[in-house]
């Protein structure tokens, strides 16, 4: 639960460090959240795509070798963290080549 309070405060705080500091408008926020949406979006395709490729490869090798490679590769956090760092990738390309 003190995740939520303090994500919450963080959320508030850059906000208000953005309005009043920055200059930024708060109608650019929901563009924001939308983009961001975006990015999880392409990162959850990119895990699906991972997972599939990396699976099917390691039972691929089960069935060609006969030898026993085990699947629990696939519960490292790392394919995680690679594939929102994909998506993102992704996604910053697609805007940056104004789609």
């Amino acid at each position: 639960m003190e995740f939520f309070l303090v994500v919450g405060l963080t959320s508030v705080a850059a906000y208000l460090i953005g309005v009043k500091w920055i200059g930024l408008s708060s109608g650019g926020l929901v563009a924001g959240v939308v983009r961001m949406w975006e990015c999880i979006g392409a990162a959850l395709i990119f895990t699906v795509v991972n997972f599939s490729v990396a699976g099917g490869a390691i039972l691929a090798i089960r069935v060609a070798t006969g030898h026993f490679m085990s699947l629990y590769i696939l519960g490292d956090a790392t394919w995680l963290v690679l594939s929102l760092l994909q998506g993102l990738a992704w996604e910053l390309w697609l805007s940056d080549a104004g789609r």
